[in-house]
């Protein structure tokens, strides 16, 4: 442990990897100590030989990297040469030995030091030949070459280097001191150790040594001199080095140790170990005692928590391998994956590659290059991402994405089309890797059967298999081929396997799912119109709350966008909606998870959908409607949604659906969008509002299919996007539109009682005191849509505050200018309601939006009535803008006061102090050279007495607040407002009307207002830079 603590920026915790280099003092103080790491992101090993189990041979082809050994630093030798640079890296990569020999070469050259010279005095030189050779490679990289060649001449720079200084170090030495030189061995673990450097990777290094070289508290000289030559130039250099120095029985406690949950990337970590430079006969043993004492017997053990931390990795980082900002490294089919998938094959069969795999026919040859193509190319894509971005990064996030295609060689001017192609490609490599590892650890017995999946077949008495049934045999949860020709025989069979699947709960067997991929043109024209497959694919999708892991299943042997083309054509498609956080095809399968899960969910939100989806008499539309409703999206042309229900209709008599299905399809697709925009964006108070919509769904069993199929399709689209509120208008919507489509006449409460009725309710919850002429006052003073809109609890509080209001102008006089706010939250919906009772005036809405914000509330929706007598009455839906949790009540106060000033004040600066909150960081950065323009649409179709318009825009500070406030100075008036803030995009939508009560008819009325908005939005992003 170290003593008296490290100073500032330094960590003396075990699991530290770098110290900033002006820590030195400390540095040197803790080289000495017997136990001291400074562990390392131990990271991966790809390239493990071929080893057998005798200790001598075992470890002699581990390292992926042939290592030189420094054979004349050991006991009594004299001083080295240079000429172990030019066979450092021989047989590695053919590649790149043109390249590495020059760096070599010049290394000899250049690094070759005078007699007496140190390397702290030579440090230009080192710099020079760090940037020259970087430079090369760089140049190499934008002139093609592959990731891996990339990296592994990366590694041979750092590894000239580093040999140089050690040599220096070494002449350092007195002549005595080299005579009696002690075994030491420099180690190169991690991505190092692979010899997979990118650009800006961590050089992880191990100071090997048998304890003679450290003294209880102090290191001996020679160590500190080898450890201060070596490791801490390294830091002058500006390569930042991670280090740990380490008996052999130190790295063994380490790598055993059962109190350090990071033992397993420890013990992954020194089996990737290098010899840089050193004492071979140390390293050799170093490498036997590994085997011996940290793999042999931990086999079992290691896979366990290896496949535990795959599965903790990648459901952290999405559980998909198409996502929308990818990790190259941890997410799912990522570099890791590829890793993991070696370092497990090694514990148990000591193999190193791939290659020595498909030697072991667990790897068939078109696997094989597949991996090897994606690990390249994923490769290649991090050497861009650092190079861009000037430091070690693995999140390939939407607003670098261009700039990474660009540098990479896609050439298309639009950012967006670039984009497309490059993340097509990346997906599609990153999803070979995802379905090919796993396949592989089915096939290699890592993974055992999953516990529960949903069928009968755990409920059977156990016993002998049964015999052979069409074909197949059902062995430990698993369907086996008894003949390669099975399908040839009987194609039919293509999709009988997935139904047998489905129905015993059942996996297909990886080599059971290769033949499926390598037969899939059977899956011809008569396949397509075959009626009893077509039987088969809609039994499937019948089977509510298990169709989605046979769907996964059908994809990932590519057999579902055989048998559906217009669902192939989704695969790996991007998807350029700020929004959306999976590729296309990925995004629709999450969707049937979602279904699934509602089938017999018990918790919100999810359970209040299981009473729809439990009595749909055809669960299989709402599965296929699913499957479909995006299809429209790879033809780039018009409306995606119509485009999507004509290829419906054309899946529709290929697989003979009759017509009613086949109109209810296409329904739910052609409006697969419209609940949510409805709800979201439209006064949904409107009783127009609600005609339309009910006259395009048609029956009351589309409203429900529509409202379950526009919930799981929210769900899929981002885990970050659904809330209370959006599901309080879904429902309310469905609420609204179910008595129209079911022969009712009416379908809003006001409308079912007459106004009459409701006055009686309220009275009813009104205190005794309270006067009848208030009551029937304040029903004469407000329109029809008011009592339309509201229940008689509503009513009741809007009641309350007026009084309150009433008598602020009657006993208080100095406060008559003076707002009435009340707040409730509503913790169901998550939301919290604020009304506000005060005079109307002329940029009302505007200057309580702008406190709203400046109290540090988001407005979700507002609803907004003026009394005859000139008393407004706003209500406002809000969240706290950086938590997204309930207002409190100190929020209320602030903004009650806020309000009371800004009323009584205009020269008040809302903006400044709205710019002044703190608010959540917005999820969605605009793609570079890109951002969301400013759209605005004017609609006068929508209702029947006001105009609607809808502005989409890029989300700011004050944003709603200038709006309202600039429509005010148009002499716009707002009668309802709903917000929509999505990944840093901002929908907002608005009912309005000129002073008069009318509908903005006028075109060049339009285009002034539109004029004005955008100018006064432009004017907001200059004032917040």
């Amino acid at each position: 442990m170290c003593r008296g603590g490290p100073p500032a920026g330094a960590s003396c915790d075990s699991t530290t990897l770098t110290t900033p280099p002006a820590s030195r003092q400390w540095i040197r103080m803790c080289i000495g100590m017997p136990r001291i790491f400074t562990a390392l992101p131990l990271l991966l090993f790809t390239w493990m030989g071929l080893i057998n189990i005798s200790f001598i041979g075992v470890f002699a082809s581990l390292h992926p990297l042939e290592s030189q050994p420094f054979n004349q630093l050991q006991r009594g030798s004299q001083r080295p040469s240079l000429s172990c640079f030019s066979h450092s890296f021989s047989a590695i990569y053919e590649g790149v030995q043109d390249l590495i020999k020059k760096i070599q070469a010049e290394a000899e050259e250049r690094l070759t030091l005078s007699p007496g010279r140190t390397a702290a005095q030579e440090l230009p030189r080192f710099r020079n030949f760090i940037k020259q050779s970087t430079h090369r490679l760089k140049l190499a990289h934008h002139n093609g070459r592959g990731g891996l060649e990339v990296c592994r001449t990366r590694s041979a720079i750092v590894d000239c280097v580093i040999r140089a200084l050690w040599e220096t170090a070494f002449q350092s030495l007195s002549d005595g001191a080299q005579k009696v030189f002690p075994p030491i061995a420099l180690v190169a673990l991690g991505g190092y150790g692979r010899g997979e450097l990118n650009p800006l990777s961590d050089i992880d290094l191990l100071f090997l040594h048998e304890g003679q070289v450290a003294g209880h508290m102090k290191p001996l000289p020679i160590l500190e001199k080898m450890l201060n030559g070596v490791w801490l130039t390294l830091f002058d250099l500006g390569l930042k080095p991670g280090h740990a120095v380490r008996t052999i029985g130190e790295c063994v406690d380490a790598a055993n140790d059962k109190e350090d949950a990071r033992r397993i990337e420890t013990r992954t970590s020194l089996i990737e170990a290098r010899l840089i430079v050193g004492d071979e006969k140390l390293f050799s043993k170093f490498q036997k005692t590994v085997l011996a004492k940290c793999v042999v017997g931990y086999e079992d053990k290691y896979i366990e928590a290896r496949l535990e931390d795959q599965a903790t990795r990648r459901a952290k980082f999405g559980n998909s391998a198409c996502m929308q900002e990818p990790n190259i490294k941890n997410g799912c089919g990522g570099l890791r994956d590829y890793q993991n998938l070696l370092w497990m094959s090694f514990f148990k069969y000591r193999t190193r590659s791939l290659a020595e795999l498909e030697k072991h026919e667990l790897v068939m040859p078109r696997e094989r290059k597949q991996l090897e193509a994606a690990y390249d190319f994923l490769l290649r894509v991090r050497t861009q991402l650092h190079y861009l971005i000037a430091r070690p990064s693995d999140a390939l996030t939407k607003n670098l994405q261009p700039s990474v295609a660009l540098n990479l060689g896609y050439g298309d001017r639009s950012p967006s089309k670039r984009i497309e192609k490059f993340m097509r490609d990346f997906y599609t490599h990153s999803r070979n890797i995802y379905i090919s590892t796993r396949t592989l650890e089915q096939r290699m017995a890592f993974i055992k059967e999953p516990p529960g999946r949903l069928s009968l077949r755990r409920y059977l008495p156990k016993g002998k298999e049964a015999e052979p049934v069409d074909g197949f045999k059902f062995i430990n949860g698993e369907i086996h081929a008894t003949s390669n020709r099975v399908f040839r025989d009987q194609p039919r069979r293509l999709i009988r396997v997935f139904l047998y699947a489905q129905q015993r709960g059942l996996r297909i067997h990886s080599n059971l799912a290769q033949l499926i991929r390598n037969q899939l043109e059977l899956v011809d024209r008569e396949f397509l119109r075959d009626e009893h497959v077509a039987e088969t694919f809609l039994a499937i999708l019948n089977q509510r709350g298990n169709v989605a892991p046979i769907l996964r299943a059908m994809h990932e042997v590519d057999f579902l966008g055989k048998y559906i083309p217009e669902f192939g054509k989704l695969t790996c498609l991007v998807q350029h909606e700020f929004y959306h956080q999976y590729a296309a095809d990925e995004h629709t399968l999450i969707c049937i998870e979602q279904l699934d899960r509602v089938w017999d969910a018990k918790e919100s939100p999810y359970a209040a959908y299981a009473p729809i989806f439990q009595e749909a008499e055809h669960p299989f539309l709402l599965y296929l409607a699913l499957l479909l409703h995006d299809t429209g999206k790879p033809d780039g042309h018009g409306n995606h949604s119509e485009v999507g229900a004509k290829l419906a209709a054309r899946v529709s008599k290929r697989i003979g659906l009759d017509g009613q299905a086949e109109r209810t399809l296409g329904l739910l697709i052609e409006h697969h969008l419209l609940m949510a925009v409805i709800s979201q964006r439209h006064d949904m108070d409107d009783a127009s509002v609600i005609r339309n919509f009910a006259r395009q769904i048609h029956t009351p069993e589309t409203l429900s299919l529509l409202t379950v199929l526009t919930f799981v399709d929210s769900q899929a689209t981002s885990d970050k996007l659904w809330n209370g509120f959006k599901d309080s208008l879904l429902w309310q919507l469905h609420q609204r539109a179910m008595p129209l489509l079911t022969g009712g006449t009416e379908f809003i409460r006001a409308e079912e009682k007459q106004r009459e009725s409701l006055m009686k309710e309220v009275e009813e919850l009104l205190p005794t005191p309270f006067s009848e002429e208030e009551l029937k006052a304040h029903f004469a003073a407000l329109p029809l849509r008011y009592y339309q809109i509201h229940s008689a609890r509503q009513i009741h509080e809007d009641l309350l505050i007026t009084h309150r209001f009433m008598r602020l102008q009657v006993m208080e006089e100095n406060k008559s200018l003076v707002p009435v706010v009340n707040l409730h939250n509503e913790r169901d919906r998550g939301y919290s309601v604020v009304r506000v009772c005060t005079w109307d005036r002329a940029g009302l809405f505007g200057k309580m939006a702008g406190s709203l914000s400046a109290a540090g509330l988001t407005i979700l929706s507002a609803q907004i009535f003026t009394r005859t007598d000139g008393i407004a009455l706003d209500t406002f839906f809000v969240t706290d803008a950086f938590s997204g949790k309930l207002a409190n009540a100190e929020q209320r106060d602030e903004f009650e006061g806020l309000l009371t000033r800004v009323l009584s004040d205009d020269k008040i600066d809302l903006h400044k102090m709205i710019a002044q909150q703190r608010i959540s960081r917005a999820v969605y950065s605009a793609y570079t050279g890109e951002q969301i323009a400013t759209q605005i649409a004017f609609d006068n179709e929508v209702s029947d007495t006001r105009t609607f318009i809808e502005i989409e825009t890029e989300d700011r500070i004050g944003l709603l607040y200038t709006i309202a406030d600039t429509l005010a100075e148009l002499e716009v008036d707002i009668s309802t407002a709903r917000i929509c803030t999505e990944k840093g995009a901002a929908i907002d939508s608005f009912y309005v009307s000129e002073l008069d009560g009318g509908k903005i008819l006028s075109t060049e009325r339009q285009r002034a207002i539109q004029r004005r908005v955008v100018h006064a939005i432009n004017g907001l992003s200059r004032k917040n830079e």
